[in-house]
């Protein structure tokens, strides 16, 4: 069976998490690394625009500042989201790599795929939205969580997790937000337009449990495998893959 990697790399400063998945993607332009699937936290907790939008016209950046929350821009698309109390993956591909990641809708659903049967394994039952309302993420003002896209993966219409692909011409990288819990105070005061939070359902909430990072790394990492009948092994960052994340995307 194929053999995939997996990196598991605990909370780091925003910018490092950006950086980081920047050279994964490098990595699979260039054919020199695996598909590979990450999973990571944010310290300090932090708010992520998309690469082809505006801070100032999303983000409260005058509350971000005086609360020490950084600001940084994903590598890519999308609206704004405050990371938080989540679990964040990123995967990435070259194109060769599986034949469903030829495709843009491909590549997305295949990885959707596998957080969709990882969700299972805790009783979570999730599905493509399948319709959208609104204009595109990067055309407007409002958070990812409370925009409703046919690509969103939700539990009864409420999105659980928001996500986003970039491309270039060999590769692919896909990464997103899972909700663990909100703290809504700071949620209503990070975004400038209100979030409308009957969209949003975080897993606590769902699966009326807490349920740990740790534990949810494992039934993910183990839906991911089902998804694309691979085996996934724990590894590291290259050398080239260290010096290609030391990039500038804090915004403030």
């Amino acid at each position: 069976m194929e053999k995939w990697r997996i990196i598991i790399s605990g909370a780091k400063a925003p910018e490092d998490n950006m950086g980081i998945d920047y050279a994964l993607w490098q990595s699979a332009f260039r054919g020199v690394a695996p598909p590979t699937l990450r999973f990571y936290q944010w310290n300090p907790s932090s708010v992520s625009f998309g690469y082809n939008q505006s801070a100032h016209r999303v983000i409260n950046t005058e509350f971000c500042k005086a609360g020490n929350i950084p600001i940084v821009k994903r590598p890519t698309g999308g609206s704004a989201i405050f990371h938080d109390i989540e679990l964040t993956y990123s995967f990435s591909g070259n194109f060769n790599g599986h034949p469903s990641f030829a495709s843009p809708l491909g590549s997305y659903f295949a990885v959707c795929g596998g957080i969709i049967k990882g969700m299972k394994k805790v009783g979570a039952s999730l599905e493509i939205r399948g319709f959208s309302e609104g204009k595109e993420p990067s055309f407007t003002a409002r958070d990812c969580f409370s925009l409703s896209s046919r690509h969103d993966i939700v539990c009864n219409n409420r999105k659980v997790v928001g996500s986003a692909q970039r491309r270039n011409g060999a590769a692919f990288l896909q990464h997103g937000s899972i909700l663990l819990d909100i703290r809504r105070d700071l949620w209503e005061n990070i975004f400038l337009e209100e979030t409308d939070f009957s969209k949003i359902v975080p897993l606590d909430e769902m699966l009326a449990e807490k349920i740990s990072p740790e534990y949810l790394i494992q039934i993910l990492s183990e839906g991911f495998e089902e998804a694309f009948g691979v085996v996934f092994e724990e590894g590291e960052l290259t050398g080239d893959e260290i010096a290609a994340s030391h990039g500038k995307w804090l915004s403030q």
